[in-house]
């Protein structure tokens, strides 16, 4: 049976190595500041999910301050680098975020970077960090945001599905990316505020913003 998104995330099986080199030898991006900035709360004790860990590059943000770390990654290939990469953490398999095989209310806090966008099917993403979130849980994420994303649309639709290719050259080497397109609706409708409050929004600077992120906490039992 086919993973869920299982099209986007064969580029990351396909280029893994080389998509970790170019991450590794860029410096820090502002979009990862903001976020790690967000964790001004305690995480010790607490159970964490990086979900769409990738290589593993902030593990050991969230280990430093206490968190037992668990991550999920559909791309096999970066799972792989994750675990060769950061031996100490056992808790790394091969999950997408849409279906995972977590007991219900398994984490405190949840976060996510640069992958929640991969989902073809938020509203099936965002289902399941519900499920696995415990009551009060919080679920941080970081995605491109949904202007840069349009600009690159062949489709002039902004709500006309479509899929983007795109190219950050400041990696490098240069990685080129294919994701969905999605819109602030599909992170932001009220399927979304039904099962959590939205506590902190925040977008990038650049004159076309190139990324937003949000941090929200679960509500009860959904409608």
């Amino acid at each position: 049976m086919a993973r869920q998104g299982e099209t986007y995330f064969k580029q990351y099986d396909a280029r893994g190595g080389l998509y970790k080199q170019a991450q590794t030898s860029s410096p820090m991006r502002d979009h990862r500041r903001a976020f790690r900035a967000q964790f001004d709360f305690s995480l010790k004790g607490k159970r964490l999910l990086d979900a769409g860990c990738g290589y593993g590059s902030d593990l050991p943000f969230y280990a430093k301050r206490g968190a037992k770390v668990y991550g999920i990654d559909p791309s096999t290939a970066m799972i792989a680098l994750a675990k060769q990469s950061h031996p100490n953490f056992p808790n790394l398999s091969v999950q997408p975020v849409q279906k995972t095989a977590f007991p219900a209310r398994s984490f405190d806090v949840i976060a996510s970077i640069y992958a929640l966008h991969n989902a073809p099917d938020l509203r099936q993403a965002f289902r399941e960090l519900h499920r696995i979130l415990k009551p009060n849980g919080l679920l941080l994420f970081l995605v491109q945001h949904p202007l840069f994303v349009f600009l690159l649309k062949k489709n002039p639709r902004y709500h006309g599905k479509a899929v983007v290719k795109f190219t950050i050259p400041d990696m490098k080497p240069p990685c080129t990316i294919v994701q969905p397109a999605h819109t602030f609706s599909d992170y932001f409708n009220e399927f979304v505020f039904d099962r959590f409050e939205l506590l902190t929004f925040e977008e990038g600077k650049e004159a076309v913003p190139l990324w937003f992120l949000a941090k929200l906490r679960k509500r009860g039992a959904p409608r």
